[in-house]
């Protein structure tokens, strides 16, 4: 048998710096300090208010990347060291350009609101909320960053050649085109809403007639606006092209100092007289002043009207002011409350007789017999 020299023997180890070359080098030191320092970075841009499971999910998302990101460079200078990729470096690549263009494209919407919005208060926060000019510097940021990464993923796919690329950016072109209807009038309505300022961020709305249907602005985005329902607690979103074509009463934008007019309703018989339904209703007012939950402008005196007339009853109103209009339902329901113990302790009846309408052979309904005791 012929003998093995020690030559032979020995494995040649080739260092991985003879595979990378000096820009390697500096993309895999990046990211490795980028995937070191990744959650004092990352809470430094998002903001500080985001729950904690949504920014555990952003930070893997982010580790994520960067180990993408080494794998590609490793991969390509390894396997392939003569500038040759493979599809699995071409996906990896393809993932990674179009996550670091949403993470810019995060950043620096950021940075446009943070110097071109507006600060406002929404509930016990203060947030920066998008205005017209922030939201148009903010698309043409997001059009010239989809250019950037869609050229990039051209490149990535070997698509070299100007007709190659020239035929992956017209079809999609044509897709734009053919979907246009479907998201360019929510996209400039929510211009228009923003531009007029019909409607911002932690404004108190009334969508259409419907006194139950109150909610609190809390985010125009591109094509929807969010809304936080106040009564279900639960969220509504409203494409934007459909919200202009509302009917929208904003219950944070008074018209005049006093603050948002409220009225408190009665239905009483013509027996009950103006100066018992006024001392009525000034006991109510008088009671609400002690009740810390009732935020009443108090300063302003209230107005007592009879606002219906009724073949049974007169329907009496008293006109009242709040600012608190976040907190307008619960107003309204304590108010009630009040009025309904008032009036009992003042032995004013607010029931009022149902009228029935009668066709030919049909007779009343009769009441159900008390059953013995």
């Amino acid at each position: 048998m012929a003998e093995i020299s020690g030559e032979e023997k020995t494995m040649n180890w080739t260092p991985l710096s003879d595979y990378l070359s000096t820009m390697d080098m500096v993309l895999l030191s990046v990211n490795l300090l980028l995937l070191l320092f990744s959650r004092p970075l990352l809470k430094r841009i998002f903001p500080e208010s985001e729950s904690q499971e949504r920014f555990s999910r952003r930070l893997n998302v982010f580790r994520v990347a960067n180990i993408i990101a080494v794998a590609v460079v490793i991969s390509n200078a390894v396997m392939h060291p003569e500038g040759g990729t493979v599809v699995v470096t071409r996906t990896l690549g393809v993932l990674l350009a179009i996550y670091v263009g949403w993470l810019f494209f995060f950043i620096l919407s950021r940075m446009i609101r943070r110097r071109w919005g507006h600060e406002r208060k929404r509930g016990e926060e203060t947030v920066f909320i998008e205005t017209y000019n922030s939201r148009l510097l903010t698309l043409m940021v997001g059009v010239v960053i989809s250019i950037m990464v869609l050229v990039a993923v051209i490149r990535i796919l070997g698509y070299s050649s100007l007709l190659e690329a020239g035929g992956v950016l017209g079809v999609l072109g044509v897709m734009l085109a053919l979907t246009q209807a479907s998201w360019v009038p929510d996209l400039v309505s929510g211009l228009v809403i923003l531009n007029s300022r019909l409607i911002e961020e932690g404004d108190i709305i009334q969508l259409g007639e419907d006194s139950s249907q109150i909610g609190m602005v809390f985010r125009t985005k591109v094509f929807f606006t969010e809304i936080l329902h106040l009564v279900n607690n639960h969220r509504i979103l409203i494409q934007n092209s459909k919200l202009r074509n509302m009917t929208v009463h904003n219950l944070s934008r008074f018209a005049s100092a006093k603050g948002l007019r409220e009225a408190l309703s009665i239905n009483v018989s013509y027996a009950v007289t103006e100066e018992e339904v006024s001392r009525l209703f000034l006991q109510v007012m008088e009671l609400s002043k002690d009740n810390p939950d009732l935020p009443i402008e108090n300063q302003y005196e209230v107005e007592i009207r009879a606002t219906r007339g009724g073949d049974y009853a007169v329907e009496w109103t008293c006109f009242y002011y709040i600012k608190e209009t976040r907190q307008v339902l619960k107003i309204r329901q304590l108010m009630l409350a009040l009025l309904l113990k008032v009036a009992r302790e003042q032995d004013i009846s607010l029931q009022t007789p149902v009228l029935y309408q009668l066709e030919s052979g049909e007779q009343l309904p009769v009441p159900p017999a008390p059953e013995a005791s």
